[in-house]
C-alpha cells in the first residue's frame, strides 16, 4: 500500500472514528425524532413510500423535512466503511497471527450487522408499498406493481372475548400465479403472508353490500348488482347502475348530483330495456317496471378486507443478516469461554465491537 492508501486505511479502522460516528448519529437522530413530531403527516406519508424515491423527489422539494435524513444515510456509509475495514483488518490479523478460532466471534457480528445493513440498503432503493387494496370475500384482484400474482380473499375469522377485545384475526387469501394456484394462508396480527418477496398485511375489514334481496310476488332472491335475475312471472331483470344521489336533467336522463349517499337509487333494466329506478335507501321501498312490482326486502352483506401490500427485495438479506448477528452474539456469550481476550491485534487494528 502507498502512504497515502495506509493513512486512509489507519483512519477508517480508527476506533475513535467509530465513537465519533455512533455520537453524530444519535444526534442526528434525535433532531429527526424532533422534526417528525412537527410533521407527522409528512412522515406518514414517507412510511407508505420506499424511502430513496421519495428522498430524491419530495425530499428535495422539503429539505426542512430531509436534511436530516440525507446526514443520517451518509453517517450510516460512512460507518458501515468503519465496520467492513475493521473487521478486514481484524481478521487479517487473527488468521495471519493465527489466533484461537474465537478470535472471530466479533467479526461475525460485524458481518451480520453488513448484511442486514446492505438488506435495508435495497429496500431502500427498490420495491413498493401499496396501501388500501380492497378484496371482497370471493374476488380476486390484481396485485399492484406485480402483474402476474393475484390475490383472492376467501373469508375474514376474527375472535374477541369480552373484557378483552380481539384475540385473534385470521384473513385467509389466495394467491395465483398467472392463473395458477400457488399458495393459501392466513394473514395473523403481525404475521403477513409473504409470497416471493412480497408481503401482505391486513389492514381492515367488514362488510359491504354487494347485491339486493328483491321481492317479486311470492318470490324472494338475493340479486347481486349487475347481476340479470328471473321473477316467478318468467319475467327477466338487471341490476344496473347505482346513483347514490339520483336526479334527472330537463331531458329526463338520470345522474347523480354528486357521490353522498343523499337520494341513493338502484337502476333495474327489464328484458324489454325499460329502466326503473330502486330507492335503496332502507327496506320496503318498491318500483314498479312492465307492469310487475319489484319490492327491496334487504341488502346481500358480503366481507371485505383492505390490505397493505409491499415488497421489499432487501427482505432476505435482513433475515440472514440478522440471523448470523444472532449467532455472533450467541458465540460471545456463551462460547468464547476464558480466552475472550485473546483478540488484541495490532497496534491501532480496532473498530466497533
Amino acid at each position: 500500500m502507498t502512504k497515502a492508501v495506509k493513512a486512509l486505511w489507519r483512519f477508517f479502522a480508527s476506533p475513535g472514528l467509530t465513537v465519533a460516528l455512533a455520537a453524530l448519529i444519535c444526534l442526528d437522530a434525535a433532531w429527526g425524532s424532533m422534526v417528525a413530531v412537527k410533521n407527522p403527516a409528512a412522515y406518514g406519508a414517507l412510511d407508505r413510500a420506499v424511502l430513496f424515491p421519495w428522498l430524491f423527489t419530495t425530499g428535495l422539494e422539503r429539505p426542512d423535512l430531509s436534511a436530516w435524513i440525507f446526514v443520517l444515510v451518509g453517517l450510516s456509509a460512512l460507518f458501515a466503511v468503519n465496520t467492513a475495514v475493521c473487521t478486514a483488518d481484524r481478521l487479517y490479523a487473527v488468521v495471519s497471527n493465527r489466533r484461537p478460532l474465537q478470535a472471530l466471534f466479533p467479526h461475525v457480528v460485524h458481518i451480520g450487522f453488513l448484511i442486514a445493513l446492505a438488506g435495508h440498503l435495497v429496500g431502500a432503493l427498490w420495491g413498493f408499498r401499496s396501501h388500501g387494496n380492497l378484496l371482497i370475500q370471493g374476488e380476486a384482484a390484481a396485485v399492484p406493481y406485480v402483474p402476474e400474482l393475484t390475490v383472492r380473499l376467501d373469508g375474514v375469522d376474527v375472535e374477541t372475548r369480552p373484557g378483552e377485545g380481539l384475540v385473534s384475526m385470521k384473513t385467509k387469501v389466495t394467491i395465483f400465479e398467472k392463473g395458477r394456484e400457488v399458495l393459501s394462508d392466513a394473514i395473523e396480527i403481525n404475521g403477513p403472508v409473504i409470497y416471493k418477496g412480497v408481503a401482505f398485511y391486513h389492514a381492515d375489514h367488514g362488510s359491504t353490500p354487494t347485491g339486493l334481496v328483491i321481492e317479486a310476488g311470492s318470490r324472494r332472491r338475493e340479486v347481486s348488482f349487475g347481476e340479470v335475475f328471473t321473477t316467478a312471472s318468467g319475467s327477466t331483470y338487471r341490476l344496473g347502475r347505482i346513483y347514490p344521489d339520483l336526479a334527472f336533467d330537463a331531458e329526463g336522463r338520470a345522474y347523480s348530483r354528486s357521490g353522498a349517499l343523499r337520494n341513493p337509487h338502484c337502476e333495474i333494466v327489464s328484458g324489454s330495456g325499460v329502466r326503473a329506478y330502486l330507492d335503496i335507501s332502507r327496506p320496503g321501498t318498491e318500483v314498479e317496471v312492465d307492469g310487475e312490482t319489484l319490492r327491496l326486502a334487504g341488502y346481500v352483506m358480503t366481507p371485505y378486507a383492505v390490505l397493505t401490500i409491499n415488497r421489499d427485495p432487501g427482505m432476505g438479506l435482513i433475515v440472514a443478516g440478522s440471523a448470523v448477528l444472532v449467532a455472533g452474539m450467541v458465540l460471545l456469550l456463551f462460547m468464547r469461554g476464558e480466552r475472550g481476550e485473546l483478540v488484541r491485534g495490532r497496534t491501532g487494528a480496532t473498530g466497533p465491537a
